[in-house]
């Protein structure tokens, strides 16, 4: 460390340290900041909280809406700021050192449902190892419920409205779902388990696992396959609809649906 490093960091004070970069984060209340500006040490401030309005106190700028934005637009709204008659193309940067109190539910087929707490971006797929991850008897998907207005910066007074996405099971088993971020108050909901049966000249009847997209020529695979005797031209799927039992001829490419009976004939001799 050189003088001029060392003589900068003792005129600047020594910030709090702050959390991983997060530039697509969007601050809310009660965060706490650092606001950076480089070689500015008076235009900086350290531990900046957010007040329960959703602004920030800056130097020289004063009261600025901080709660609702990213923290890139905060520096942008902030290096513009100072560009007006102050500073010329000053370098400005937002950390979050502390993030205020976010949190999320956990219900159904988990090992350990509950309430959890955010920090900064928390994909779905590191709150559900929080939660002991998802039982065996868990379903093909997982659904979140998210309450759009609930998130700081939403329109005074404004209802909540429940929006609900659906996550396959699969793009959590493979990673793929890692993308996905949770907002405060979102309910993450597991399903137990829906089920089909398999019946008839299969090597195991009874019934299987529902999965998304399941068609007749997976379910037989699942059931362990057709038997010789097995009239596989004439397979039969008994599905209720409103109370009524249909009885659908079945071709192998056919998805089937949740409490679906695929019946698997005897061959003609």
């Amino acid at each position: 460390m050189t003088i001029l490093t060392l003589l900068l960091l003792l005129t600047q004070g020594v910030p709090i340290a702050p959390a991983p970069a997060l530039t697509d984060y969007t601050i809310g209340v009660q965060d706490v900041l650092n606001v950076t500006v480089f070689g500015e040490p008076d235009a900086s401030r350290a531990g900046v909280v957010v007040d329960t309005d959703g602004t920030i106190d800056c130097p020289y700028i004063g009261r600025l809406k901080a709660s609702g934005l990213t923290t890139r637009a905060l520096e942008q709204q902030v290096k513009q700021r100072l560009s007006k008659g102050l500073f010329v193309n000053p370098s400005v940067t937002i950390d979050v050192v502390r993030y205020r109190s976010k949190t999320v539910t956990v219900q159904g087929m988990v090992r350990s449902p509950g309430e959890f707490k955010l920090e900064g971006n928390v994909s779905i797929m590191s709150v559900l190892a929080q939660a002991g991850s998802m039982t065996s008897d868990a379903g093909s998907y997982v659904v979140i419920t998210r309450y759009a207005g609930a998130e700081a910066g939403a329109t005074a007074g404004a209802e909540p409205v429940a929006q609900q996405i659906r996550v396959p099971r699969r793009d959590l088993e493979s990673g793929r779902a890692q993308t996905i971020t949770l907002q405060d108050r979102d309910t993450i909901f597991v399903p137990k388990a829906e089920t089909i049966f398999v019946l008839g000249y299969v090597r195991q009847t009874g019934p299987i696992l529902y999965e998304d997209g399941l068609t007749v020529e997976r379910a037989l695979s699942l059931a362990g396959g057709a038997t010789e005797r097995a009239a596989t031209g004439r397979i039969t799927i008994e599905r209720t609809v409103d109370g009524k039992l249909l009885k659908i001829k079945a071709r192998m490419s056919d998805v089937v649906q949740p409490n679906d009976t695929i019946k698997v004939p005897q061959r003609i001799l």
